[in-house]
């Protein structure tokens, strides 16, 4: 599958995110039917030509092949939140981050502040082992502390990339994920560690299937 393309099954058929774009899409019936079967393993018939007509596939040695979802731990657990935890210098920071986030989001691509996020992530060693729900507890109550600021309806991409970028800023690796629901469509955005929901509630979540996580 060609760079910038990610994909999720869900509701019985592929949506893709083209981060370039900045654009989900869907495709007919037949030529989803022979995707999934390629993501299967199966052999995706006659209708294989038209995916790499289109540019959805495309013969590249160095790409994964049959292409794969994106692949996440399964969400199960939530920050426990209090009130009493999280400084006024965090509650700043996710302040600033978040008027950061939608200036940026109004006047830059979304791709590149993915890959602006995905750079700043790599330089962020992931080590999880051991850290207690205690030091998470202080950022989200932090955060949550901040929700005055923007809507939580409808400003999930704001929100959640402010959020990972003042962990990224401390030294916290975490992973910022885009969900979607097929039947009605839907997206959402949230931040996770390992199985743990950062920023935000588990039923928020579980409608929504991983389709990209950086």
């Amino acid at each position: 599958m060609r760079n910038g393309l990610s994909f999720c099954v869900t509701g019985q058929r592929a949506i893709f995110l083209d981060v370039a774009a900045d654009r989900y899409f869907g495709l007919q019936p037949q030529w989803d039917l022979a995707f999934r079967r390629l993501v299967m393993g199966e052999a995706p018939g006659s209708d294989l030509g038209h995916l790499v007509a289109s540019a959805i596939l495309v013969e590249d040695e160095e790409i994964d092949w049959p292409p794969q979802p994106v692949s996440i731990p399964c969400a199960s657990r939530e920050v426990p939140l209090d009130p009493a935890t999280g400084s006024m210098g965090q509650r700043l920071a996710f302040i600033r981050a978040q008027i950061s986030a939608i200036i940026r989001l109004r006047v830059r691509e979304f791709g590149v502040i993915i890959a602006q996020i995905e750079r700043r992530a790599r330089c962020v060693e992931i080590d999880h082992a051991g850290r207690a729900d205690l030091e998470w507890t202080g950022w989200a109550s932090a955060f949550a502390a901040s929700n005055w600021l923007l809507p939580q309806r409808g400003q999930c991409l704001p929100r959640s990339i402010a959020f990972l970028e003042v962990l990224l800023a401390a030294g916290l690796s975490a992973k910022l994920v885009i969900g979607v629901s097929a039947s009605p469509f839907s997206a959402h955005c949230w931040v996770q560690a390992d199985d743990m929901v950062l920023n935000d509630r588990l039923e928020n979540i579980r409608p929504f299937e991983p389709i990209l996580a950086i």
